[in-house]
């Protein structure tokens, strides 16, 4: 046995033959965490006949996933550098299978968020996980295309969500909007199983429970109250966030959020070693892979929004309509990966973030003209300009950090990335709200929240062009103490 717990035979050279079976069950994994940010998009309506719901409710079908997602994403991280990847990987996908099941089988609005919350958690062990895994599995010079494979499929399904959703509600009905996970991951497990992946540890395998627990209690408080305020007061026409109720929960997450922080730099052993993110080049990609999160999940959401309630589409079409920005994905992402193994993130990261941003700009502007052909053209736009974002980014944060540190890391990486994504959906929700009541149209309250999106994304373009030259090449150990 080697000092990372796993036998010193398995390498990552030794895992050669079997890297292709590690890496379908890990993009498996990661396809259905992203599946399932999207996929209840089209399919709320059903739901709520179904089970006599509120749009309120159906918001939260989506809502306490996120937020599940984004409280305990670095604890998940943290668990995973104390017990092994592989075996939190599993744990994860045992637990979002048997949490998918107990959505599909709900009876009642409870159950189902139960069930949400538990797919949130359970992603949180998955996630972190399965893309140090990953970086693991396949040595420098391959990282790029193995995470571009990694990262592409898994962004493809997060746009094929809305598409799968409305057609599972329309012709399965919606309970197999979460029953499809089922034979995902048992494939997903039985891969891992098969393919014999090693388990490595970290040799300090501490966990500092206040810090866990003001993460857990601060950023779902704080990302609640920015999501249930976007909502409309049926009886004053005003936004809740004007209650002084969110107010209150909002301030006092935020209090917590910034108290764990100060922890962090505090304590000798802290949850999440925040002294990576001293290091310019790691900074950069998490914040980057945030903002452009922010921007796209609320895009997805408020798109599925406009092509029912704006254009007139049904479910299955109102899914469909979002397809233009995942061909750029499919087709680009694995190249992406490539590149980087030639030539680092930051030319990537120019090129994408320009993209991107005029992608989004092009979609709001359709939006608020109600020109779908615009509209399309900005998802390509913004499907190529991520492609070039996401996943060269993630292979640079993760390959250049000490393997001790990688499960935690990953974890700050989906932390920011999800934490991006609920504030971004929430932001959306209540630009378009607040439009809607000064008496804007639908069109173009939806196109004003997109193009705030095109500005928050724009900010990727400073970061990216003041990133470092070079990538990152390997964490010295002095931040971690």
């Amino acid at each position: 046995m080697n000092s990372e717990g796993s036998p010193s035979f398995l390498t990552p050279n030794h895992l050669a033959p079997r890297r292709g079976l590690i890496l379908l069950a890990l993009t498996g994994s990661l396809s259905m965490i992203f599946v399932d940010l999207t996929v209840t998009a089209v399919a709320g309506p059903k739901i709520a006949v179904d089970l006599g719901l509120s749009p309120t409710g159906v918001a939260w079908i989506a809502n306490a996933y996120m937020v599940a997602l984004a409280a305990a994403m670095a604890i998940g991280g943290r668990l995973g550098d104390i017990f092994g990847k592989r075996s939190m990987f599993l744990t994860g996908i045992v637990g979002f299978a048997g949490a998918s099941a107990l959505c599909g089988m709900a009876t009642s609005y409870e159950l189902l968020i139960v069930g949400r919350v538990l797919q949130g958690l359970s992603a949180c062990l998955m996630q972190p996980a399965s893309s140090a895994l990953v970086i693991e599995t396949f040595p420098q010079g391959e990282r790029g295309r193995a995470m571009g494979v990694y990262i592409g499929v898994s962004m493809s399904f997060f746009a094929i969500g809305p598409v799968l959703g409305g057609l599972l509600a329309e012709y399965a009905g919606w309970r197999w909007v979460f029953f499809i996970n089922l034979p995902i991951a048992l494939a997903a497990i039985a891969l891992i199983f098969a393919a014999r992946t090693p388990n490595r540890r970290a040799t300090d395998r501490s966990l500092d429970i206040p810090s866990a627990l003001l993460l857990a209690v601060g950023l779902p408080l704080a990302i609640y109250a920015l999501q249930e305020g976007a909502e409309t007061d049926s009886a004053t026409q005003r936004m809740r966030l004007f209650d002084p109720r969110f107010g209150v929960m909002l301030a006092v997450g935020a209090a917590l959020c910034v108290l764990f922080v100060w922890r962090q730099w505090r304590v000798r052993r802290p949850l999440v070693q925040l002294s990576f993110l001293t290091a310019p080049q790691l900074r950069a990609n998490v914040i980057l892979i945030g903002l452009m999160q922010f921007a796209m999940a609320s895009l997805v959401v408020q798109g599925a929004i406009y092509a029912q309630d704006v254009l007139g589409y049904s479910a299955a079409k109102a899914g469909a309509s979002l397809m233009p920005m995942l061909i750029p994905v499919i087709l680009v992402a694995r190249r992406a990966g490539k590149l980087y193994d030639r030539v680092g993130v930051r030319p990537l990261a120019r090129f994408g973030t320009v993209v991107a941003t005029l992608g989004l700009t092009a979609w709001g502007a359709g939006s608020i003209v109600v020109s779908y052909g615009i509209i399309a053209t900005g998802m390509v736009l913004l499907g190529l300009g991520v492609a070039f974002i996401m996943s060269p980014a993630n292979t640079d944060t993760l390959s250049g950090v000490p393997d001790d540190a990688r499960g935690q890391i990953s974890g700050i990486v989906q932390t920011f990335r999800q934490v991006g994504g609920a504030v971004g959906v929430a932001f959306a929700a209540l630009l378009a709200g607040w439009s809607r009541a000064e008496g804007l149209s639908p069109a173009t309250s939806i196109g004003l929240a997109i193009l705030a999106g095109a500005a928050v994304a724009s900010l990727g373009i400073v970061v990216a062009w003041t990133m470092p030259a070079k990538s990152i090449e390997k964490i010295p150990a002095t931040l971690q103490e």
